[in-house]
C-alpha cells in the first residue's frame, strides 16, 4: 500500500459516505457469538499491508472461494407453509448445523444478483477452475428436477434431435413404457405424459454429462428452478474465486476508516447521539445500508471510527454497533418476516451477498471481531425478488485491532 493510496482513500471517504438513520429494535448484548472468533484472521485468506503507522488486513478475493470460507458457527433452520411454497414454485426450506460449509447451505437464488451466477455454464466454469472431465448427470444437482419439457426449453437444439440421440431421455421413455419416436419437440408437444417426466426417475450417476448434447454450454439460469440448487450442486462453482465471478465482488476499498476505540457492554443508547453518528444499521430493499441508532438506554457496544483525513473526515467519530447488542428490521417482500423480521445491525461492505456484522468487542485487548451473515432470496413469478433478513451466520471474518484500518465500504 502506498502513501498516495492512503491519501486517495482519505479523500474518497470524504466524498462517499451518506448516512441516514431510522428506528430499530434492540436486544441485550450477549456472548453468544464470541466463541466463533478464534483464529478467524488466519482462516480467511487475507493480505496485510503496512505503511508507516497504518496497518490494513484485507480479504484476498483472488483466493477466497465458497469452499474455503469458514463454516457457519450456529445451527438453524427455516421452513415455509404451502401458501409460500406455491407462490415461489418450489420449497426453499432448509436447515443447517454449526460447522457446516456454506456451499451446502446457500442456494443460487440467494446470491443471484450479487454475483450474477445464472450467467455461468459448466463450460464457463471449466475455463476458470479445473473440474472433473468425466462428470455424470448426478453431479449437476439441478438435473434431478428437470423434466423432458424443461430440458427442451432450456436447450432448444434438443428439440431437433430424435429421442434415440439423447440416451437419458430414451431410457426414461423406455422405463415408463413410452414408445414414441421422432423429434423431442414433437413428442413434448403431442404427449403431455412424456413431456412431464422427471429425470429423477433415472439413476443419473449412470450417464455422463455429455449424454445430453449442449448441456455444458447452457447457462444455469435457463434450467427449471435453478435457484433452488445449492452452490455445492454445481460442479466447480465452489472453487471460483470471488473476484472471478460473472459479477466480481466489490473489494470495499473505496471507503476505509480507522478503528479508533472499542467500547463494550457498559455503553448504552444516548438520546444526544443521532442517527448520523452511526454507520451500521439495516439493509433496505434496494440493498443499501440505512444507519440505525441505538435505542435510548439499551446496551450498545460499538467500534468508534477515525478518519484518514483526521477530525475533518466523514468517518471521524462514527459508530459501528455490535450486532450482538442491536437487532434491526430486515428483509423485504413475503420473506421479510422470517426470523421475526430481524437481523443483526451491520453493513454491506462487499456488496449484497452477505452483511458484515461487528459480533463483539474486547476492551482489554482492543479488538473488534466481525462475522458475515447471509440471507435467503428468491423470485416470485409476477411479483419479483424477495429476501429474508440476513440471519444465517455468523461466519468468522477478519478481526481488527484498535489503531488499525478497517474496510467500511460504501454500504451497498
Amino acid at each position: 500500500m502506498t502513501l498516495e493510496f492512503l491519501k486517495l482513500l482519505a479523500f474518497s471517504s470524504l466524498l462517499s459516505i451518506n448516512f441516514s438513520g431510522h428506528s430499530c429494535v434492540v436486544a441485550n448484548e450477549t456472548n453468544r457469538l464470541s466463541a466463533f472468533k478464534e483464529n478467524s484472521e488466519e482462516s480467511v485468506p487475507s493480505v496485510t499491508e503496512v505503511n508507516g503507522s497504518w496497518r490494513l488486513t484485507a480479504p484476498d478475493w483472488s483466493k477466497i472461494t465458497w469452499s474455503n470460507l469458514p463454516p457457519v458457527s450456529t445451527s438453524g433452520s427455516i421452513s415455509f407453509p404451502p401458501t409460500i411454497v406455491n407462490k415461489i414454485g418450489y420449497d426453499p426450506s432448509r436447515s443447517w448445523l454449526a460447522g457446516q460449509n456454506l456451499e451446502e447451505i446457500i442456494k443460487l437464488g440467494d446470491i443471484e444478483d450479487a454475483f450474477e451466477i445464472g450467467d455461468l455454464s459448466l463450460k464457463n466454469i471449466s475455463t476458470l477452475v479445473p473440474i472433473e472431465k468425466k462428470l455424470t448427470l448426478s453431479a449437476f444437482g439441478l438435473m434431478k428436477w428437470q423434466t423432458v419439457e424443461s430440458l427442451v426449453k432450456a436447450i432448444p437444439s434438443l428439440g431437433d434431435l430424435n429421442v434415440t440421440q439423447v440416451k437419458p431421455i430414451q431410457d426414461l421413455f423406455t422405463l415408463v413404457g413410452i414408445n414414441d419416436n421422432g423429434s423431442l419437440a414433437q413428442i413434448v408437444q403431442s404427449n403431455p405424459k412424456a413431456a412431464n417426466l422427471s429425470l429423477d426417475k433415472l439413476d443419473l450417476s449412470q450417464y455422463f454429462i455429455d449424454s445430453i448434447p449442449m448441456l455444458t454450454s447452457t447457462k444455469i439460469d435457463k434450467f427449471k428452478d435453478w435457484r433452488r440448487s445449492t452452490i455445492g450442486e454445481v460442479p466447480g462453482l465452489n472453487q471460483i474465486p470471488f473476484d472471478k465471478m460473472p459479477q466480481p465482488i466489490s473489494d470495499g476499498n473505496g471507503v476505509i476508516g480507522v478503528a479508533s476505540l472499542v467500547l463494550g457492554e457498559a455503553e448504552h443508547g444516548d438520546p444526544m447521539v443521532g442517527s448520523g453518528q452511526f454507520i451500521s444499521g439495516r439493509v433496505n430493499s434496494n440493498d443499501v445500508t440505512v444507519s440505525v441508532p441505538c435505542n435510548v438506554d439499551a446496551v450498545c457496544s460499538y467500534l468508534e471510527l477515525g478518519d484518514l483525513a483526521g477530525s475533518s473526515g466523514a468517518l471521524y467519530g462514527k459508530r459501528w454497533v455490535s450486532g450482538s447488542s442491536q437487532k434491526v428490521k430486515g428483509g423485504f417482500g413475503i420473506l421479510a418476516n422470517v426470523n421475526g423480521g430481524l437481523e443483526p445491525t451491520g453493513r454491506l461492505v462487499y456488496g449484497s451477498a452477505f452483511k458484515v456484522v461487528l459480533t463483539g468487542v474486547n476492551e482489554s485487548t482492543g479488538t473488534a471481531d466481525f462475522g458475515l451473515f447471509f440471507r435467503l432470496c428468491t423470485h416470485i413469478p409476477f411479483s419479483g425478488k424477495t429476501c429474508t433478513p440476513y440471519f444465517i451466520g455468523p461466519v468468522p471474518w477478519i478481526p481488527v485491532k484498535e489503531k488499525d484500518l478497517v474496510i467500511v465500504g460504501t454500504g451497498q
